[in-house]
């Protein structure tokens, strides 16, 4: 086992969690730094701003530290901190009050979280409707209920799987194969509604 301030890989995040509980401030250092990019991932989609996101990555933090003490050292140590980071952010938009015939499927959502694609590379009209609609639907997405936001988020933004996702959110994977179901079919009536208020359809 490393010893303080020489923590990497070869410990899990599991024994990290125990060793930051008993004191070990390198250790929770080194939780922070390993998940730091996830978290704010996470919060940033849910929450739409930078500067908010970074600021609630922080609370995020603070309330592990706060509340490492309920971790459950026989499960996972990941989907108990996203979960934290998903509850945190959904708090934050609450508290700012922040609720707010076209073939639509998977496929289509997911264009707008791909950077670039390999048929249209190298075509500027193509990169320029891709881009288009990648901000068309990430309009859409945050006019939607944060629940809906969220699974969204974590569906084609992060791309967790359902039983990742579920482990996050603490229900079963059902349960969140009915969430993206009805998330994308809220998604797709507000890209239809917003399409119509602009004359477009």
């Amino acid at each position: 086992m490393k010893v303080a301030g020489e923590l990497d890989q070869v410990i899990s995040d599991e024994l990290l969690a125990e060793q930051a509980l008993l004191g070990n401030i390198a250790a929770f250092e080194e939780l922070v730094n390993r998940y730091k990019k996830s978290v704010f991932a996470i919060v940033y989609r849910i929450c739409g701003q930078y500067q908010d996101a970074e600021d609630i990555s922080q609370e995020v933090f603070l309330t592990l530290f706060e509340k490492l003490y309920q971790f459950d050292r026989e499960k996972k140590f990941s989907p108990w901190l996203h979960r934290i980071a998903v509850n945190t952010s959904i708090s934050a938009l609450r508290k700012k009050k922040n609720i707010i015939s076209l073939n639509f499927d998977e496929s289509f959502i997911s264009i707008a979280f791909n950077n670039r694609s390999h048929f249209d590379a190298g075509d500027p009209h193509l990169m320029l409707e891709r881009e288009e609609l990648r901000k068309e639907i990430g309009s859409a997405i945050m006019q939607l209920p944060e629940s809906y936001r969220t699974v969204i988020a974590l569906r084609y933004q992060m791309e967790f799987s359902n039983q990742e996702i579920a482990d996050i959110l603490g229900v079963s994977k059902d349960n969140v194969e009915v969430k993206v179901h009805r998330a994308r079919m809220a998604l797709r009536k507000r890209i239809l509604n917003n399409r119509k208020e602009r004359g477009i359809i």
